[in-house]
């Protein structure tokens, strides 16, 4: 087996914040996988949450556009090498740009495919002397019952877009509802979540969670036992009924944490996304569907 490097280690101490000597030992026992070792680090309780282990470690700039008659929006994410040219003038402009002509052109709706998209990217990054790429784009189009809005912060590193659908009168609520599409995609951009609803969230991502979640669980059971025994104190173990319903509550919390509409709602958190969606239904005298969402978060997967 090739000996573990340096910048290896230091790659998967930067996704996990796990220790220099932890991130090692993980590589070394999973023959210099990264991913596997992230698991491992997880499993082990030392890792610093799958939150940090989908960084890529890039700097960029997030920007959105709405269409003059303002039934298309576009969010774009471009990536470079550094913060400074993240924050250059020229690439602020070109990001503004293509966002723009991505709700015209629909050749540029997926501008990261787009090799006329990549041929203009080009340019810029000559002139500003490093690596960059067009990561991903997205246009929403609105239809009959549909409204959208999307949220950049103040950063310009994170933003989000979302759409939903309303089977009431759309004219006389469209402004609430747009209010609550702009609500919701500040809501992604804060807690960053992965999915819609639960029912989205593949099998294996579950099973994965939950294999991840025993493992933990069966490694602070044997801390206990230890330490107990250290003590000279009687250890009872918990029952399996009581393992199991643990389990069964750290993977609902993985989805209260992952899924858009399980989410506490950053309005109101004795409020789930579910329910603030709801009431603003109830007041408009509809039923509101959050269709979908998008979130680009510079560095983040």
């Amino acid at each position: 087996m090739a000996a573990i490097t340096g910048e290896q280690v230091m790659t998967l101490r930067s996704q996990t914040g796990a220790g220099i000597m932890d991130c090692k030992g993980a590589l070394n026992e999973t023959g210099g996988d990264l991913a596997k070792a992230v698991e491992l680090l997880r499993k082990k309780g030392l890792a610093g949450l799958a939150k940090r282990a989908g960084r890529t470690m890039k700097e960029g700039v997030v920007a959105g556009k709405t269409s003059a008659d303002g039934k298309a929006l576009s969010l774009l994410e471009l990536n470079c090498e550094t913060d400074f040219v993240a924050k250059n003038p020229d690439v602020v402009a070109f990001a503004s740009a293509l966002a723009a002509d991505m709700l015209s052109d629909a050749t540029l709706a997926n501008p990261a495919e787009s090799e006329a998209a990549k041929a203009r990217l080009q340019a810029i990054a000559m002139k500003m002397g490093e690596n960059m790429q067009i990561r991903r784009g997205v246009v929403y189009t609105a239809a009959a019952d549909t409204v959208s809005n999307y949220y950049v912060h103040s950063d310009s590193r994170k933003g989000a877009i979302v759409e939903l659908s309303f089977d009431g009168n759309i004219a006389a609520g469209k402004a609430e509802l747009q209010a609550l599409a702009r609500e919701l995609a500040m809501q992604a951009v804060a807690m960053s979540p992965k999915f819609l609803r639960r029912e989205e969230v593949a099998a294996d991502v579950v099973a994965k969670e939950r294999e991840i979640y025993k493992a933990k669980m069966e490694k602070d059971e044997e801390a206990a036992k230890a330490a107990a025994a250290e003590g000279g104190k009687p250890y009872k173990a918990k029952p399996a009924e009581a393992v199991a319903k643990m389990l069964d509550g750290r993977v609902n919390k993985f989805f209260q944490e992952s899924c858009l509409l399980e989410q506490a709602s950053i309005r109101d958190s004795k409020l789930t996304v579910t329910q603030a969606v709801k009431n603003l239904g109830a007041k408009l005298g509809g039923n509101i569907t959050v269709k979908r969402f998008n979130c680009f978060l510079v560095g983040i997967e």
